[in-house]
This record gives C-alpha cells, structure tokens and sequence, in this order.
C-alpha cells in the first residue's frame, strides 16, 4: 500500500469532497452542540462573562455556518465586539459574510500549512480530523494555540492512525492521557483543556486515502506513523 505524502493528499478526492461538516449549525439539530454535548454560543458567553472577551477557532468549517449564527447572537446583544471568530477549511465554499464587519476571518488552508496567530478559548474540529494525513501535528498545534484555560474538542477515529509496532489503540489511549488529553472512544471524541506545547513523539510517514468509510459511513484517510527513537 503506496502512503500519500501531504503534497498529494490535498488533491485527494477523498479529501477535497468530504461533507460531513459543510452545513452544521452551531446548536439545535445537526449542530456542533449534538457532536460536543454543549452549545458554543453558551460556551463563549460564559468565557466572556468572567474574562470580557472570547474567541473560537473553527478547524474544517466548512461553509462556515455555526461561526456566523454565534456572530448573529452576540451581535443581537451587543457583544460582538468582544468576541474573535475565526474558521479554517481547505476550500473557499464559506457562506456570504460582511467581510469588513469586525470579529469573524475565514481562511483558506491547509490544517497542516496553518499556523496559529493567536491564542483560542475554544478550538473545534467537528470531524475534520478524518480527512487529514498527519493527525497527530494537527492536534499538537491545535494544544498550542489554547488559551490557558481553553478548550479544544475533535472527533476523531483512532482507528485510522496506525502507529507501526505497537497496539495502536491503546498506545494511542495511554499517549493522550499522559499529555493530558481525555479520549472518549465509544463517542470518538478527544478533548484538552488548557495550552500546553506537545510533541508526541510519532514520526508520519503519510496516509492512505483508500481505506474506505470510516464509523461515520463516509470514505475517510488513515494515517501511519512510526515511534521516534527516544520513544
């Protein structure tokens, strides 16, 4: 089985029409709140409650629809100015915006060419994670751009990371917690709270974007690695 480096991975058809998060709400039905139990709406008012201003980083978001609907709720009360919105998806499909109304970007990229600006109180990946080749640097630098008591929530398939000459899924299990992460894998749900700068110590070695659905029932990417020497 040829591995996919990143450079080629982009182009995957695989990858490039996946729809599992192009029109999720941010609360009610199909939205961000059934995937994570909680509505980020809720979620920020309560940051900025206690701090005076919040900000969410959406990796993967698609048309960018749960981001708006946040805006179009804080901006009712009056609060939008304290609040920073940012979405990520590797297509430019994000649903009309006023571009030069203050505290929502979108960006076009690549999770793993994007660097983080800035730091988040609340950073979400609602299934994106299963279309990319190195997994694992995504959520290490998604860990980075935490804020200090931020929160960051992604599905993902443990599965679909293969790290070569050990039990994946348990040695997987045992990484997460050692770095304080929580992994969930009935929900396939991992979450972190707090920034914290992480190095799992896996070295890619690239993807596969032929192995087929995944528990969601749609094609997905697996993603291989192998233990450094020091691991």
């Amino acid at each position: 089985m040829p591995l996919k480096p990143e450079s080629q991975l982009i182009w995957s058809p695989t990858v490039v029409n996946s729809r599992m998060n192009r029109s999720r709400n941010a609360s009610g039905v199909n939205s961000y709140e059934k995937e994570f139990g909680f509505r980020p709406e809720d979620f920020l008012m309560s940051v900025m409650q206690s701090r005076g201003s919040a900000s969410w980083l959406d990796l993967c978001c698609g048309h960018g629809k749960a981001l708006l609907q946040v805006k179009h709720y804080f901006d009712k009360q009056h609060l939008g100015d304290r609040l920073h919105l940012k979405g990520i998806d590797l297509v430019d499909t994000f649903d009309s915006y006023d571009k030069n109304a203050p505290g929502l970007t979108f960006e076009v990229n690549s999770l793993i060419t994007w660097e983080p600006d800035t730091s988040y109180d609340l950073i979400t990946c609602v299934h994106g994670l299963h279309y990319v080749g190195d997994k694992v640097f995504v959520i290490e630098k998604a860990a980075k751009a935490l804020s200090a008591t931020g929160l960051f929530i992604a599905n993902l398939d443990d599965q679909h990371i293969v790290v070569e000459g050990v039990q994946s899924k348990s040695y997987l299990k045992k990484m997460f917690a050692q770095h304080g992460f929580e992994f969930n894998p009935r929900r396939k749900i991992l979450k972190r709270v707090g920034v914290r700068d992480i190095h799992f110590g896996l070295q890619y070695q690239g993807a596969d974007d032929e192995v087929g659905p995944n528990y969601t029932g749609q094609e997905a990417v697996a993603s291989y690695y192998m233990l450094s020497p020091t691991e």
